[in-house]
């Protein structure tokens, strides 16, 4: 027994754990009349059409779906494979390559739309839980998770991680090689606080293994035999061909919506008018494409959400911008809202202890009708020698403090966006603001700025917010951006069982269709909770993988499918699982 194995044996995870909940892991063998059975691994035809073709297919509720996604069309050429998975993140290499090792012989292609690969785990800190909990410290862990999320999570899959995911990720981390380190940010992130340091890992081992990778090919469709059983997935190549590959069984890990907003807005519930999505490629195709199925519609999509960003949704600053991390990310900064007053303690993370605090601004943010960061030039001149309190991201802050800011480029850009107000009082800052926003009072705004540097000089905060990050508005110029928030990316949708099985919403399994990571439901509520990202990504395509190889490539699992270098052994003996990140 290994000893990142705490209170559960190996083939436990194999076998999904302890059963929870109600989603049942009902899974049906491929008819054999299925096209998935019909031919060899490398035959090519072109007189094979879908189970069913109709162009009239609706999926995505109103949502115009130009890209035709979830439509299967009569395909120009036909392969039969084993195993198909739909993107090239953490979730598409950890599926792709686990079932390969596990069944040496198998024909595993995995799909990336984009030119390159990687998707946005390229953009990941990384950061999770690194060892497998007792049933115990898990039945607690969950019930933080459940709280944290307002009650609306699903706890089995909560559960399943937790007492799994040492497993996993001895098998990234130590059987695959990829590199983690402590950079202080109370959280092991990838080597260089990046995930394309991962893809660059996994990239040539998977080569190496025999996955069939192949980029700038979109998956668009499903194969299904019925509702209940998907036979393959079609594609379109580089060259605009649809190719159609039957298979075994599909692992869709094409990430959330984020970059799509036409479709967005049909699943969320938030003013898209102020979400600033970051990353690529995130169009919500594996939505869609469950849709084809007895799953049916796709559930609300959680923003997952950093800090605040300034700019508007068509307009914004920019992520990486400094002048972005500046005025959106600190402890220090000031927001009013439509009214022109403050709405909250904007160091409540330091005030409280909230280990949700960079995910928790984004809501509150979003809760006013509009929002500003106001500061002058007192602040920007702190900026450029170092003070500040967060980083872009967990990495920026455990590396780069006391390091200026770059903001003075940016701050002569901005100046002529219509997002961005400026005067040489605050009573000319705040009519500038209400030339554009009706309800701005600029009496009140004054009053609060007024309010908010008797604090500075040791009055009482309206919000308590502590005096060390209350820096005085006095210098002018004065500036004001509007705000909105960073998103990271969508996170929720696709129902699933603890084997990581899509399920109908009775919890009947799709015989033959997985789905990992962000695209799946059950982990956030309208709060992002961190740690539902690569982790959970991770987890999902572990536990897919191997139940696609018992029961769908009649295969058996090897006991130490994990390798054998275990995470204490990188991270030391006396590690203990932190809160996740990513």
């Amino acid at each position: 027994m290994k000893e990142t194995k705490v209170g559960i044996d190996r083939r436990s995870f194999l076998k999904g754990g302890i059963a929870l909940g109600a989603m049942a892991a009902t899974t049906s063998v491929l008819a054999s009349c299925s096209p998935a059975s019909q031919g060899s691994a490398d035959s090519v035809t072109d007189d094979t059409t879908p189970a069913s073709v109709d162009e009239s297919n609706q999926v995505g509720g109103g949502y115009a779906n130009p890209d035709k996604i979830g439509i299967p069309v009569a395909p120009d050429m036909t392969e039969a494979v084993d195993v198909v998975v739909i993107g090239s993140g953490i979730g598409g290499f950890t599926a792709a390559m686990l079932v390969k090792e596990q069944a040496t012989d198998s024909n595993v292609v995995m799909l990336e739309k984009q030119d390159s690969l990687g998707g946005n785990t390229n953009f990941a800190e990384g950061g999770g839980g690194f060892l497998n909990m007792t049933p115990e410290e898990a039945r607690k862990s969950v019930q933080a998770d459940m709280i944290q999320r307002n009650f609306v999570v699903d706890p089995s899959l909560f559960y399943a991680l937790r007492t799994q995911q040492g497993d996993c990720a001895d098998w990234l981390f130590g059987k695959h090689g990829v590199k983690v380190k402590d950079y202080g940010s109370g959280q092991p992130l990838y080597e260089g606080g990046s995930g394309a340091s991962m893809i660059a890992t996994l990239t040539p081992q998977a080569e190496e293994l025999g996955v069939d990778i192949r980029t700038d090919s979109r998956a668009f469709a499903l194969v299904l035999e019925d509702d209940y059983t998907v036979t393959g997935v079609q594609y379109r190549d580089a060259d605009g061909k649809t190719i159609q590959l039957n298979a075994k069984a599909v692992v869709i890990a094409s990430g959330g919506m984020n970059s799509n907003p036409d479709l967005l807005k049909y699943y969320s519930n938030v003013d898209l008018g102020k979400i600033m999505p970051l990353g690529v490629g995130q169009d919500g195709d594996g939505h869609l494409m469950v849709e084809q199925t007895a799953h049916g519609r796709t559930g609300l999509q959680t923003i997952d959400g950093f800090f605040a960003g300034i700019g508007t949704a068509d307009d914004p600053c920019g992520f990486d911008s400094d002048l972005n991390t500046a005025a959106g990310f600190q402890f220090s900064s000031v927001f009013v809202n439509q009214y022109g007053k403050r709405f909250y303690d904007e160091s409540f993370a330091f005030n409280t202890g909230s280990q949700l605090f960079f995910t928790c601004i984004p809501q509150v943010v979003l809760s006013q009708s509009q929002a500003f960061s106001v500061f002058d030039e007192s602040y920007v001149q702190k900026w450029e020698a170092g003070q500040w309190q967060n980083g872009h991201n967990g990495f920026d802050s455990a590396t780069k403090q006391g390091q200026p800011l770059e903001v003075r480029e940016d701050l002569e850009k901005m100046k002529s966006k219509d997002w961005f107000y400026q005067g040489d009082t605050i009573e000319e800052l705040g009519k500038a603001i209400a030339a554009d926003v009706e309800s701005f009072d600029v009496d009140a705004f004054v009053a609060t700025i007024e309010a908010y540097n008797a604090a500075a000089d040791g009055a009482q905060d309206e919000y308590g917010k502590p005096q060390q990050f209350i820096w005085k508005l006095d210098s002018a110029p004065f500036y004001a951006a509007k705000a909105g928030v960073n998103a990271y990316n969508t996170n929720g949708g696709i129902h699933i069982n603890t084997h990581a099985q899509v399920v109908d919403p009775n919890g009947k399994a799709i015989s033959g269709l997985y789905a990992s990571g962000i695209a799946t439901a059950g982990w956030d509520s309208q709060v992002y909770g961190g740690g539902t990202n690569q982790p959970v990504a991770l987890w999902c395509s572990c536990a897919a993988a191997l139940h696609i190889v018992e029961n769908h490539l009649d295969g058996a699992v090897a006991d130490d499918w994990m390798g054998d270098v275990t995470m204490t052994s990188i991270l030391g003996e006396d590690y203990a699982n932190g809160n996740p990140l990513g």
